[in-house]
């Protein structure tokens, strides 16, 4: 009873000091004003404490008692509950469903903002499906990762994301002391991409001992490197340091962006040449710095240089053959069997072989298909399988051993003509018997073994002649040495 008249008592007072009540205060501040050690309000329901407004040193509580064990803190607008905090502290914003995280917010797209001296600086919002948090518009700020309380993630106002820097320079930049990205598969380190000091690497962990790097195109495997090193384009299989494969693939060289030269596989054949657009280009092989192999635009094959240059081929059965539209005409080559050197025709009818000492010479050494050898123009008279046109000058010549050479002439039963026929013979013939005549000679030419044998029998038959005539001065000799013995 008591307390009923002092509160009375305390309200009319307070009603009275300018219509301010004051609660264990003689001066009222404001409409109500309470005052005490940890003052508080209590709310009860059916004689049961439901909740409470207490000030506890400079704090000022809000809650539900400890009887009321499931009840709510429930703040709303216009009978409507907006902001809900459970008997366990878990808050919902917009929602009083079901308690399921720490802080629960629902709405159409509904936005946390975050204001800096009354100026919205950024939020967390979802929108729709999506769950979104940044800066607002005009803001120039980044949005900052700090685990531990330090920055380690920035994203700037283009939305270029830094990850050790706070001033990226790209979509992502990544600073550190060699950073890297690391790639796992079923928590197992696979791969990853470093910068280490000036260099950038890309590749497959050591634990990762056979995994491939392999890079695509339209999800295709278009280059390997697997785990030895080998690299293959067009192939997942390399199988030495450069494996390319596909169909006739070509390795393009450029200077300037203009084709100039390649190496490509056609069928069964390897190719390395220039471009048809590289008219002048040559296709040069080089040793020690220094070129030994040209090829020149036109196909021409140079092998070293106008002062030091040559040839070696090399084999069991070396050799070279010439073809022209894809015909062999000749071949120079060392027969496996006898040793021989040899240079060969192998298209009938169709030139001759031809020795030429120099350029528009007049005299060459001409083969032609029928063996016959030809000093000279090119003539081959028929039935003669050497001809020279011109004068021949030798230390010695030889022929063949000849048969039936003319000492026959010696023997008895050889018929020696008589001189008186020798007479007649050239009085009506104008050359001796057996003897070709000069027409004969400017027609068929002459043959030195059988006129060597002629001669031969010729000379041999005027010793004979001699002879004869030796005896018959002696004869005479003997008759005159009588005579005069006689006188």
């Amino acid at each position: 009873m008591k307390k009923i008249v002092v509160l009375l008592t305390t309200l009319i007072t307070g009603t009275a000091f300018a219509q301010n009540v004051g609660i264990g205060t003689d001066m009222p501040a404001s409409k109500l004003t309470i005052n005490g050690t940890d003052p508080d309000i209590g709310i009860m329901n059916n004689g049961l404490a439901h909740g409470f407004i207490k000030a506890s040193g400079v704090n000022l509580n809000i809650g539900t008692a400890s009887d009321n064990p499931t009840g709510k803190l429930i703040l709303g607008t216009k009978d409507n509950n907006h902001f809900n905090i459970d008997h366990l502290g878990r808050v919902s914003i917009g929602t009083n469903s079901s308690f399921d995280a720490s802080l629960k917010l629902n709405g159409t797209s509904p936005i946390f903002g975050f204001l800096h001296e009354e100026v919205q600086k950024g939020f967390i919002r979802l929108g729709g499906d999506n769950f979104k948090f940044g800066t607002y518009p005009g803001n120039s700020g980044k949005i900052v990762f700090s685990p531990k309380n330090v920055d380690k993630i920035w994203i700037d106002e283009d939305g270029q994301m830094g990850i050790g820097t706070s001033t990226p320079v790209s979509e992502l930049t990544i600073n550190g002391t060699n950073p890297y990205i690391q790639i796992q598969n079923g928590a197992s380190n696979k791969g990853f991409l470093q910068a280490v000091g000036n260099n950038l690497k890309i590749g497959t962990n050591s634990t990762n001992t056979t995994g491939s790097l392999v890079i695509q195109t339209k999800l295709i495997d278009r280059m390997t490197i697997d785990e030895n090193g080998l690299v293959g384009i067009g192939t997942t299989t390399p199988s030495s340091a450069l494996t390319i494969n596909g169909a006739n693939p070509i390795l393009q060289l450029r200077n300037n962006d203009v084709d100039k030269g390649f190496l490509q596989i056609s069928g069964d054949d390897i190719k390395i040449g220039t471009n048809i657009a590289n008219s002048a280009g040559n296709v040069i092989i080089r040793t020690n710095g220094v070129d030994r192999v040209n090829v020149d635009d036109g196909g021409t094959v140079t092998i070293g240089d106008a002062t030091d240059g040559y040839l070696i081929i090399n084999s069991d059965q070396p050799g070279m053959t010439l073809q022209k539209n894809n015909l062999t005409h000749a071949n120079v080559y060392v027969d496996d069997n006898t040793g021989d050197f040899i240079i060969e025709k192998t298209i009938q009818g169709n030139g001759r072989m031809v020795l030429r000492p120099a350029q528009g010479a007049g005299y060459n050494v001409y083969i032609n298909e029928n063996g016959q050898f030809n000093f000279g123009t090119g003539l081959h008279p028929p039935g003669y399988r050497f001809s020279i046109e011109g004068n021949v000058i030798a230390t010695g010549f030889t022929t063949q051993t000849v048969a039936n050479w003319p000492d026959y002439v010696f023997e008895k039963n050889y018929r020696l003509r008589p001189l008186n026929e020798v007479k007649e013979f050239i009085l009506a013939n104008k050359h001796l018997p057996e003897i070709p005549s000069a027409a004969e000679i400017e027609k068929k030419g002459l043959d030195l073994t059988e006129i060597s044998k002629k001669l031969t029998e010729k000379v041999e038959e005027l010793t004979l002649y001699i002879l004869q005539q030796q005896e018959q001065i002696d004869e005479l000799k003997k008759l005159v040495q009588s005579q005069k013995k006689n006188d």
